[in-house]
């Protein structure tokens, strides 16, 4: 994967499960948030020109066309977009795109020609002096290769409580260049990932160069968010080329985010190779649940729950969504692996082989 140099270039296959992803996860965003919240902000970092060659939509027109789909939730909410790229030839692209989708009055377009550090650096500046907070904030920081995007400006912006980020880490490019003679190129990989001299030293040092970085960026992350999962990109030679990051301090984002990750992903829910025929159907297709009845049943062994706090657990702290659960929860009990009361807590009749709120189980 080389970085692009002409305005528009062709699309490829990761980039299409990485928008397929973006697009289910602002599927639930905007609803979620615009409904309630007086403002929000959805940011776009190296936004590109909005088009691809082959006339497939860029981030930026499937972040204000999803938004659109929801204009009768979004109607008492200001919608801010803020789209970032360093080339002028690619914002003008992007306002001719961006002019032909007729978006209405709340929402508002803001493509500019900076640097995405620059540019979120004085907001966040600008916003500190004067005593205000930054709105609920989704940024998509999506940069080719590993300048422009450093750890300290990504602190900052999950600082914020109500900032979640979404970014992709080149792996294979830091993993090139790691150790590259240019100090200048170590330091940019240094300031992407947070990462001290000795940090880098140890995982250059590593049997597994790709998996320590990914796990030393997740740590960065986890100082700053509570909730961090990551969604692996390989080429056509299977071999990875990035991780994309969701970082998040609420657990409904970290679930919807999960729920995208598995729309992509029926078979692991965290990875997508450009190896992969999308034509072929899927033969033997993978049912999760019976490894997470087993995790489930390891965890709660020996207690009485509601179903409700299982499905928490779940969401909040592995792999897995709701409905990965509750399948799960009707395996364990026909296997009678479960004792389930007959009555909810609140005295209604459950129906047998579901799990909704107030289910009591017994492991």
């Amino acid at each position: 994967m080389t970085k692009p140099t002409e305005t528009l270039w062709e699309i490829e296959p990761h980039t299409k499960a990485k928008h397929e992803i973006l697009k289910r996860y602002l599927g639930a965003w905007f609803p979620i948030l615009g409904s309630k919240i007086p403002r929000i902000v959805y940011i776009d970092g190296f936004c590109g020109p909005g088009r691809y060659k082959g006339g497939e939509d860029g981030s930026p027109v499937i972040a204000v066309k999803e938004a659109m789909e929801y204009m009768p939730l979004l109607t008492n909410s200001d919608v801010s977009f803020l789209f970032i790229d360093e080339r002028q030839d690619r914002i003008d692209h992007l306002k001719s795109e961006l002019s032909s989708l007729n978006a209405p009055s709340n929402f508002h377009l803001d493509p500019r020609v900076n640097e995405f550090e620059n540019t979120i650096t004085q907001i966040l500046d600008d916003l500190d002096q004067s005593g205000r907070q930054l709105a609920p904030t989704f940024a998509f920081i999506d940069p080719f290769g590993f300048k422009g995007a450093s750890f300290a400006l990504t602190r900052r912006l999950l600082n914020n409580q109500r900032t979640e980020i979404f970014i992709n880490i080149m792996v294979d490019f830091i993993n090139r260049f790691a150790e590259h003679p240019d100090s200048a190129d170590r330091q940019h990989i240094k300031n992407l990932l947070g990462a001290s001299d000795e940090e880098m030293s140890k995982i250059t040092s590593s049997s597994d160069r790709i998996l320590a970085f990914r796990q030393l960026y997740q740590s960065k992350l986890l100082q700053h968010a509570k909730f961090v999962r990551f969604f692996e990109m390989r080429d056509y030679r299977n071999k990875i080329i990035y991780y994309l990051f969701f970082a998040s301090n609420h657990p409904l984002g970290h679930a919807k985010m999960k729920e995208a990750f598995w729309r992509v992903d029926n078979q692991s829910g965290f990875t997508f190779s450009d190896n992969t025929d999308p034509n072929q159907p899927v033969l033997f297709e993978i049912d999760p649940s019976s490894d997470l009845a087993l995790q489930i049943k390891r965890h709660f062994v020996g207690s009485i729950q509601l179903s409700e706090n299982v499905v928490k657990y779940v969401v909040d702290e592995t792999a897995y969504i709701e409905s990965h659960c509750k399948k799960a929860l009707g395996h364990l009990e026909g296997k009678s692996d479960i004792r389930v009361d007959t009555n909810k807590i609140d005295g209604s009749k459950r129906r047998k082989g579901t799990f909704p709120n107030g289910v009591v189980i017994h492991f």
